[in-house]
């Protein structure tokens, strides 16, 4: 007999690999293509704050280090902080981010036995069209974020940082970094809010967007890709948290999970976000989050090794198709590659 869980959860995800028309999207509230979304006859969701963290290794000491970077918005404008952890001791020592307070200039700290230094400009940066619904506190163009650590520079952002570190800099050498992780925060969007990102070095960049739709019992949400609509969520307050498989870039495994507890629940509980750095920042009263996880390399092997055990020479599954699973799998946070992390909230507060 199946336990009550499964009995609900059976129908709880429901797969479509026909790409959405643009009626379709309309009637979903689906939001259009260009990131931030708004839902039809709402306002546009409003990006709050964007955490980017790098990994990269140091080529002298071969020392690994996280830096993680957020654009937020301030009253007198988008506001930038940095911190610098060394990877090794990330869970047992996190460095707090040093909030750098002018729109130019340079500052030096320590973290753990690097020295850091981090030099900056985006007085004259420019941002995404607000009228495209996507705009947000990180810079598009026209500004420069370069972190030294150890004498090497360990991360350069925007446009103009190779031609500043070609200016000043030219003999310090460049360490390579990529991106591990992202969050994205939003506010408003009457639950619509869409992003752009690149689960693999050598994949395609997708355009990711949720759709939230309150319905008392009849709740529902959908996740699609590249206005595919990859998954539908139904029965959400009984499947309020949740984890399904889609397929990406040739058949790339990527996790999605999601925690809409506090959306649904406690929705007049405190609807505006957290402040940055808050540890509640993750579970808010009033959050919807949801996690696109792409699995690292050994556990994408492991999984087709799996698949080939099970199944033989079963049918391929197509690119944007979805699957349910079992949350789980090898390797550490070293070892799992890209995420992308949405939090959505119902409104601002005074500090926003």
């Amino acid at each position: 007999m199946k336990d009550l869980v499964s009995c609900f959860s059976e129908h709880a995800v429901r797969i479509s690999d026909v790409a959405c028309s643009g009626a379709a999207n309309a009637a979903a509230g689906a939001p259009e293509p260009g990131g931030g979304g708004v839902a039809a006859g709402g306002r546009a969701a409003v990006v709050s704050a964007v955490t980017t963290v790098y990994r990269s290794r140091l080529s002298a000491s071969g020392k690994e280090l996280l830096l993680e970077v957020t654009w937020s918005r301030a009253p007198d404008g988008p506001a930038l902080s940095v911190a610098v952890h060394e990877a090794a001791a990330r869970h047992s020592a996190t460095a707090a981010p040093r909030h750098l307070h002018r729109k130019k200039g340079s500052g030096t700290f320590t973290a753990g036995s690097c020295v850091v230094g981090v030099f900056w400009d985006y007085a004259a940066a420019r941002y995404a069209s607000a009228s495209a619904g996507a705009a947000g506190p990180e810079p598009a163009s026209g500004f420069y974020v370069a972190v030294v650590a150890d004498a090497e520079f360990v991360l350069l952002l925007g446009d103009l940082s190779r031609g500043y570190v070609e200016r000043l800099h030219g003999g310090i050498p460049i360490a390579a970094s990529r991106v591990a992780r992202r969050r994205e925060r939003f506010v408003g969007g009457c639950g619509c809010w869409s992003t752009r990102a690149r689960f693999s070095e050598a994949g395609a960049e997708h355009e990711v967007a949720v759709v939230m739709m309150d319905g008392g019992d009849g709740a529902e949400a959908w996740v699609t890709v590249d206005g595919r609509k990859v998954a539908q969520l139904r029965r959400l307050r009984w499947n309020f948290r949740g984890s399904h498989t889609i397929f990406l870039d040739g058949g790339a495994p990527v996790d999605v999970t999601w925690d809409l507890h506090g959306w649904l629940f406690h929705a007049g509980a405190g609807a505006a976000p957290p402040p940055l750095g808050s540890s509640s920042a993750a579970s808010s009263s009033s959050c919807a989050v949801f996690t696109f996880q792409a699995r690292g390399a050994s556990e994408t092997r492991l999984l087709t090794t799996e698949d080939d055990d099970d199944t033989g020479a079963g049918e391929e599954q197509a690119p944007g198709s979805g699957r349910r699973h079992k949350p789980g799998g090898g390797g550490g946070a070293s070892g799992q590659g890209f995420c992308l992390l949405i939090q959505g909230f119902r409104g601002f507060s005074k500090s926003t």
